[in-house]
């Protein structure tokens, strides 16, 4: 048996709970989208919303809330790293998906300043370092979509992504 949720007079709590819940039965793997400010500080968050976009040219996508602290820094420098988290990193989880641990994000030794000054996280499955092409406002948040001005890539394989799904994250493969 299923539940639909129709929109109409009246629906919309009830039709975003369901998107809410909808959502969260996506299976998603985690990065971490960072940015640089004017004064040299870094700020970021984690994100499920994120991906390629295009090989030519190459380029990645992320949507940030307009509430978000980064989503300003990303704004005004016109750029941002986006770090496929591995299992390894797994411990920087919360930091950065809770306002309240803010101070514990970039701690010494996990973070190296990459290209154009940008965070790179040690031990990511990858980092793409982007400049901003274009920007599309969309509901509460903004989609920057950036062109790829470097890749960077642990030296062997690799381990295996964070994936999130059902609030919880998957087991490691």
């Amino acid at each position: 048996m299923s539940t639909e949720i129709l929109t109409g007079p009246g629906a919309d709590a009830a039709l975003t709970e369901a998107f809410r819940a909808s959502l969260r039965r996506v299976a998603a793997s985690v990065s971490i989208v960072a940015a640089r400010d004017a004064a040299g500080q870094f700020h970021g968050m984690a994100v499920t919303s994120a991906g390629s976009l295009s090989m030519e040219p190459p380029s990645m996508m992320v949507a940030v809330n307009r509430s978000a602290s980064v989503h300003p820094v990303m704004r005004d420098s016109g750029r941002f790293s986006l770090n496929l988290m591995d299992e390894g990193n797994a411990p920087l989880l919360e930091a950065f998906s809770r306002t309240e641990l803010r101070d514990r994000r970039f701690a010494p030794g996990q973070w190296r300043a990459g290209p154009g000054g940008l965070p790179v996280l040690e031990g990511a499955l990858a980092c793409h370092v982007c400049t901003v092409a274009e920007t599309h406002d969309f509901g509460t948040h903004t989609v920057f979509f950036g062109r790829v001005d470097a890749v960077i890539l642990p030296d062997g394989p690799g381990g295996a992504p964070i994936v999130w799904c059902n609030g919880a994250r998957l087991p490691a493969r």
